[in-house]
This record gives C-alpha cells, structure tokens and sequence, in this order.
C-alpha cells in the first residue's frame, strides 16, 4: 500500500490501496494490472473508499480513480485505465456507488452516462465512456442477480 501524510498532523501515514494509487499512476497497464491483482488476492475490497482524508486528493473509490483525469500525472489519459476498470467490474466492484466519504460526490454510472455523450468530448473519449458505460450496465445485472441469488438462498 502507498503511504500519505494525514491532514490531522499526526505522525501516522494513511495507507493508500493499491486499488487507488495505481489508477492514478504512470505504471504501464501490466505493472497496473499486477499491483491491483495482488491486491485483491490478498482481499482489498474493489469498493472501498479511499483513506486519504484530504477533500481535494481523496480519490473515492478505485472505479473513481480510474476515471479521475484532473489527478493523473502528465498526460496519461483515463483510457488507459480500461484493463483496471474491466479487472474490477469482474470482482463485483459496484458502479452505482458514491464515489466519496468526504466532498463532493458523483457516481461512475452517472459521469459515464453524461460524458458518452457530450459532444465538447473528444470522440476518442465519448468511445472510451460508451464503451465503459456498457461495461457498468452489464455489471450492475450481474451485481443485482448475484444479491437477489444470495437472498433468496438465504430464504
């Protein structure tokens, strides 16, 4: 995990998941992709908000990290981060979800919804979003199958 100084001064460093440090990284997409399966093998949770507590550097969760263009360094753009959006979705990581614990709040579903079609995108981006956000409708039926399954084995 990636270490961060804490707002409150203290001399414990927040721990940073490579879920979201990675993402917003310059690692070419293998490095990327083997950080992010190390740590989901060792069972870091795909929807787990950041620990970083400052507002303006909390990246949200790692679908938002992947999708925050404004933190990623030089001219890396959000489309490279496709093979950690598509590795999350396949480990139950939900889109629907607030993306924030502290600050503003979006919704990956809702940003991929609205940039697929805005025409100030570039269409390389407005491709990038369709294709992401027909990635998270096909997540979000299979998250809901699997909880309604769940339910009713439970019943």
């Amino acid at each position: 995990m990636a270490q961060a100084t804490p707002a409150n001064g203290s001399d414990q460093p927040v721990q940073r998941s490579p879920l979201i440090t990675e993402p917003l990284s310059n690692h070419p997409v293998e490095t990327m992709l083997a950080a992010c399966r190390a740590a989901i093998a060792n069972g870091e949770d795909v929807n787990a908000l950041d620990t970083l507590p400052h507002v303006g550097h909390n990246a949200g969760r790692p679908l938002d990290a992947c999708l925050r263009q404004t933190q990623m360094p030089g001219k890396k753009s959000i489309v490279e981060n496709l093979p950690v959006i598509e590795l999350l979705l396949e480990h139950d990581a939900d889109p629907r979800l607030f993306s924030r614990s502290v600050g503003v709040t979006g919704i990956p579903i809702v940003l991929a919804r609205r940039y697929a079609v805005d025409e100030e995108e570039k269409e390389e981006h407005r491709a990038f979003w369709k294709h992401v956000l027909g990635l998270f409708e096909e997540a979000v039926v299979r998250i809901d199958a699997k909880k309604k399954e769940e339910t009713e084995g439970d019943g």
